[in-house]
């Protein structure tokens, strides 16, 4: 043997002995070590807690694996890992992010790239955010809500809970992803925990939406506006003297000319017409939302757990009920004191923030305006041109009266037929069964 292939044999065996002094050797390069293997996408992915800075990609997969995410402006070639041992459920932060950019990112494993605009500095705008929510598990409407909800590619989505009928059986989860697919691939979500998010004490919304070992409740800063989110399910009576002292301290340290918004399942007013109460709403949600905007004025309540649309203001407090998101629809008392407006048809909402201008209007699945409103103004223009008229022409209110009706008696029907097909498919199983 050669004096060279003795060398050959030589370096391969102080390989195998793991001597790293070869390393130092002229023109020794040891093979990179191949990348973990990726694992298919199974839900997701979808974007949370959008911060200054940076945002949140979470997604599950069928096997367990390292996650992996590439991003960047104009094609993802920086790479943010998962850490630790492989897993199913995965969260990856990228960061750092320049503000109000337009990123590019790709999950391996998954099948496509997507794109999604970072979150602004904190107090500078404009934004565009969706308020939706009340889906249910009523796949057919939830599935034309989120659809249309999609195209108005706002930069954030906030989800006034009920997503699911019961958040125990992961099937449901499975539909409720896929139908969502196209807004939370791009929109970051922030989640208020609904009721029936709670039929698992939780476990499921945790695993989905709730930031790590964090309360149900919480606040983040989106450019000009703040967002408190709170748990109105926390106790049998509401929210507990915890949450509100806490909801209290949060809004007092918020600058003074921040918008600030409140998200809850169960909100401080609603008005059903087949209720026997004047006030369906929560009376310690109530008492706390009342609390704090005593310390700082609250500028609207975003809530949901009423299938319908409403808008009001009771107490100083204008409030939303946005709960027409794919369940089957109730009809509101429209008659009720400090109700403004009030639709019983699957709708979204989006509002427009601009300096101290905020607002906005809701739609329907078909893109009439059914509602328009203003939530903040004053005497100092927007700074971005053409902002005013471009919100001023989309807020004409399109959707007459009859179509709201219409729409609703459709939803009836298609719940009807989708309970008669699962009652048939349910005996024909039995049958099967018997036999």
């Amino acid at each position: 043997m050669s004096l060279k292939a003795w060398g050959r044999v030589l370096g391969l065996l102080l390989v195998a002995l793991g001597c790293d002094k070869l390393r130092t050797l002229p023109g020794f390069e040891p093979a990179p070590s191949a990348p973990p293997p990726s694992a298919a996408v199974l839900m997701g992915p979808w974007l949370l807690d959008p911060l200054p800075g940076q945002v949140t990609v979470a997604w599950t997969t069928r096997e367990a694996a390292l996650g992996r995410v590439w991003f960047g402006t104009r094609e993802p070639d920086h790479l943010a890992m998962e850490e630790g041992q492989p897993v199913k459920e995965h969260r990856v932060v990228l960061r750092p992010l320049e503000p109000a950019t337009q990123y590019r990112y790709r999950v391996e494993g998954g099948d496509e790239a997507a794109w999604f605009t970072s979150a602004p500095k904190a107090g500078e705008g404009p934004i565009q955010a969706l308020v939706y929510g009340v889906n249910r598990t009523n796949n057919g409407d939830h599935a034309l809500v989120a659809r249309a909800a999609a195209a108005e590619r706002a930069q954030i989505a906030l989800h006034t809970g009920d997503m699911v009928v019961s958040a125990a059986e992961e099937p449901l989860w499975q539909v409720w992803f896929q139908e969502e697919h196209d807004l939370l691939i791009h929109a970051p979500i922030v989640a208020a925990a609904g009721k029936h998010e709670l039929t698992d004490d939780g476990a499921a919304y945790a695993r989905f939406f709730q930031r790590n070992r964090r309360p149900r409740y919480g606040s983040l800063d989106y450019g000009p506006v703040h967002v408190v989110t709170l748990d109105s399910w926390e106790t049998p009576a509401g929210i507990s003297p915890a949450q509100k002292a806490w909801f209290e301290e949060d809004v007092r340290g918020v600058p003074a000319d921040r918008h600030v918004w409140v998200l809850a399942h169960q909100g401080p007013f609603s008005h059903p017409l087949d209720s026997d109460q004047e006030d369906a709403g929560a009376g310690e949600v109530k008492t706390a939302i009342l609390s704090a905007h005593r310390i700082h004025p609250i500028e609207a309540v975003f809530s949901g757990q009423r299938p319908f649309y409403e808008r009001g203001e009771v107490d100083g407090i204008r409030y939303f009920v946005l709960g027409a998101g794919g369940a089957p629809l109730e009809e509101p008392d429209r008659s009720a004191s400090g109700v403004q407006a009030a639709a019983h048809v699957l709708s979204y909402a989006t509002v427009q923030v601009c300096g101290c201008h905020t607002a906005g209007r809701v739609k329907d699945i078909a893109g009439r305006v059914l509602d328009a409103f203003t939530l903040s103004d004053c005497q100092t223009p927007c700074g971005v041109s053409g902002w005013a008229a471009s919100v001023a022409a989309a807020s004409v209110i399109s959707a007459p009266e009859s179509a709201g009706k219409e729409e609703s008696r459709r939803s009836k029907r298609r719940s009807r037929k989708r309970r008669r097909g699962s009652e048939g498919r349910t005996a024909s199983s039995t049958e099967d069964q018997g036999r």
